[in-house]
């Protein structure tokens, strides 16, 4: 309805002819809806990756990028469910993001989609630091658009197959073209197959075997001179294992083999449907963005991550969502007037329905239930038994069941004013949020209690409601100031601008709260009341409250040609204040869940340089950030952590590259030669809030060939090829800790054809 609505709307307007502009190396952000300006007049720093680059670095998928952008950090561990971010010091394991995520101007409102193939990217933009003003909720650290191939500009046919370690075997095509006049159409596929890098010792079978197609149809056409229309249709299909967690002992520190006994996997089925209208007057343009999203996902996880059978979870997720923005601008106002702006409106609807049981096993019912309530009971009360209550069951299913609804809209507008040299920025948006959830935990048990008790009695339990708390409103303001000291891309600027995370519910911790309902509530069915059985959690606890910040930051940009040769760079130093900052929680004791909850108050503290030269075949890269973030204020009642590091975020990130193309103009095979070398280095990371376990610095390097023939070309491609021994991550459940090992040393040959 409202994409009809829109569409009458503007068919109804009179306007100018304006042709597509898409070209596959600009650094113009022409693509995007919200901006034209130059990426070298943007008062924020600003890493762009064209496909090419890609294609050599080997990046395929959004954690790849971790590599190429200062202070990004998202490591490759887990499953593609777990699309953990960070950036500047600020992220999440779980839930919201603070990196937005955007394909072809879309936004992507669940994270568990965000790891997908990168199938015909034309480029890779990351912004860094608060986009606010323009992006909203979930882009408090940055925002990540990918752009794609479009049809109108790009023609021909495109195909690779890759093979490479752990039995992973690539395949793609695509086909880009005009049909008529006035239609573009292109599409694509790919597929992929790895048999695994991590053996379960257990089973002696790989942990984490995936298997993944990926599908993208784009139609575009001018439905007038004046008006042009996009449809962008993307699908995703993965089935996989993961966490290959291995267990730690902090008394030796020893770290075990990876071994469970349970089912570990991820299925997923994702589906977005993009309708994008331009429409442009003699003096503005006008673009509408609609998206259809839809999420079908299933976790299967031994929680335990031992041989032990103590608990398993099945998270079964079906969500569908709706986006609609509209944005107004001038037409090409950048390029001549002193005032330009850009204003818009966006809503966003969208309903998740999880089924999420933990299934408890005898070990697990032994220790985490019968077990407190055993060693709780007095000694006048057991009769002499060593385990006075019994249950009849050897396993059984706490039953969770979550339906939320999440809505918002917000308003919006940035202007950009020229004065002289200076180039002004002030911008603002109203953020509008809310959400509702139902849910309903329950269980049934048989239990007996020996000493008064000969006969099995039947204990049912229903936890349920509606929680309707979660609803604010945000403000977010940018100002930012540029300096042009020559050439335009040669400036130094100032920004201040504030973002936030969005808030939410957990739901992992229903499960512990129905565990300690089920024990007290058997407990004073046998007139049993214990002063030190573990508290009851009230559901409205598990609400958390959006995540704010406000970052100051100052940079610049130069551009020069020294001896024959291109040299270009950016630095920037930033200061982030925030406030409520949401971070993953593992309850104490042998607790099946983890939360997400508001700590006081934190800062972050960093600096960020890139640097590229260019002379003939040679090209030189180097990209560096530096972060000390932490806690000023943060005390959980047991601890307080104040001035201790923020976990899970890396202090320094560094990325060198080096490369020689030789030409070969004499040849009629073969057109040039590329070859490269590269070191990414990350690190120190700190696991946990008490800043028990570090994880030192490490430096891996890698290295690429390429052949490029007429048509097609050949490319090898090496990672870790020293081996380096490292983690990628930390977490702990039932009281144990434990670690997963990085990728070891990873090798793939590829050929890629363009016709």
């Amino acid at each position: 309805m409202i994409l009809e609505t829109i569409i009458s709307v503007l068919l109804a307007v009179p306007f100018v002819e304006k042709g597509p502009a898409d070209t596959l190396d600009s650094s113009i952000i022409e693509t995007s809806a919200k901006s034209v300006i130059p990426v070298e007049r943007m008062s924020s720093p600003v890493t762009e990756v064209y496909m090419l680059d890609m294609k050599e670095r080997g990046v395929d998928s959004p954690k790849k990028l971790s590599a190429i952008v200062p202070n990004l950090h998202i490591p490759d561990y887990g499953s593609a469910m777990t699309s953990s971010i960070y950036l500047r010091g600020f992220g999440s394991r779980m839930e919201n993001p603070v990196l937005g995520f955007y394909i072809d101007d879309v936004p992507i409102l669940n994270k568990n989609a965000y790891d997908i193939d990168m199938l015909d990217i034309r480029r890779a933009t990351v912004f860094r630091g608060p986009q606010g003003t323009l992006y909203g909720r979930n882009s408090m650290c940055g925002v990540l658009s990918l752009s794609t191939l479009s049809p109108s500009s790009y023609h021909g046919l495109r195909a690779g197959v890759e093979y490479g370690s752990a039995n992973t075997f690539l395949a793609r095509a695509s086909y880009y073209g005009k049909t008529t006049k006035g239609l573009a159409i292109g599409g694509g596929v790919s597929f992929r197959h790895s048999d695994g890098f991590y053996t379960n010792a257990f089973s002696g079978e790989k942990c984490d075997p995936y298997d993944g197609l990926s599908l993208r149809f784009r139609i575009e056409k001018s439905l007038r001179p004046d008006l042009y229309f996009e449809n962008i249709i993307s699908a995703g299909a993965l089935t996989q294992g993961g966490w290959p967690y291995r267990q730690y002992l902090p008394q030796t520190g020893e770290l075990l083999e990876t071994s469970y006994n349970d089912k570990c996997a991820y299925k997923r089925f994702s589906l977005t449907e993009a309708v994008k209208l331009r429409l442009e007057a003699e003096n503005y343009t006008l673009n509408s963005i609609s998206s259809l999203q839809v999420l079908l996902d299933r976790m299967d996880l031994d929680q335990d991550f031992t041989t032990r059978s103590m608990f398993t979870m099945s998270q079964i997720q079906r969500e569908g969502a709706l986006t609609q923005e509209i944005v107004l601008k001038p037409k090409d106002g950048w390029k001549k007037d002193w005032w330009n702006w850009q204003s818009g409106v966006f809503a966003f609807w969208k309903f998740n329905r999880m089924s999420a049981p933990v299934n408890f096993k005898q070990d697990g019912i032994d220790d985490l239930i019968l077990g407190n309530a055993n060693s709780n009971i007095p000694e006048d009360v057991a009769g002499g038994y060593d385990k006075p209550l019994l249950f009849k069951e050897s396993g059984f299913p706490i039953g969770s069941e979550f339906g939320t609804h999440t809505y918002g809209a917000a308003l919006y507008h940035e202007s950009y004013f020229n004065v002289g040299k200076w180039l002004f920025t002030a911008g603002l948006r109203l953020d509008f949020e809310g959400a509702v959830m139902d849910y309903c935990s329950d269980a049934t048990v048989h239990y007996m209690f020996q000493p008064t008790m000969k006969d099995w009695r039947k204990y049912d339990i229903l936890y349920k409601g509606r929680l309707n708390g979660v609803q604010y409103l945000e403000l977010l303001p940018k100002v930012s100031a540029l300096y042009d000291f020559g050439g335009g891309a040669n400036n130094v600027f100032a920004t201040i601008s504030k973002g936030y995370r969005s808030g939410g519910y957990n739901t992992q911790i229903f499960s512990d709260i129905l565990q300690n309902k089920m024990m007290n509530g058997l407990m004073g069915d046998l007139g049993v009341y214990l002063d030190n059985a573990p508290a009851e959690m009230d559901a409205e606890s598990t609400a958390y409250r959006p995540e704010k910040s406000w970052n100051f930051e100052a940079g610049g940009h130069f551009d020069k040609r020294i001896g024959g040769g291109h040299l270009s760079g950016s630095a920037s130093a930033f200061y982030i204040l925030c406030r409520d900052q949401q971070i993953t929680i593992f309850p104490p004791g042998m607790s099946t869940g983890r939360m997400m909850a508001n700590v006081g108050r934190s800062r972050s503290i960093g600096a960020e340089a890139t640097l590229s030269y260019g002379y003939k075949g040679l090209s030189l890269t180097a990209a560096y950030g530096y972060t000390d973030a932490r806690f000023t204020s943060y005390d959980d009642g047991n601890n307080d952590y104040s001035g201790n590091r923020i976990p899970y975020s890396p202090e320094h990130t560094l990325n060198l590259r080096a490369g020689y193309l030789f030409a070969l103009t004499n040849s009629s095979v073969v057109r040039n030669i590329s070859v490269n070398a590269d070191c990414n280095g990350i690190g120190r990371i700190w696991w946990d809030e008490a800043n028990q376990f570090v994880e030192p610095f490490v430096a891996q390097v890698g290295a690429d060939v390429s052949v490029a023939f007429h048509w097609f070309d050949l490319r090898f491609r090496m990672d870790n090829i020293l081996n380096e021994d490292y983690n990628v991550f930390y977490f702990k459940s039932v009281g144990n800790n434990f670690f997963q090992r990085g990728k070891p040393l990873r090798w793939n040959i590829g050929i890629n054809i363009s016709l």
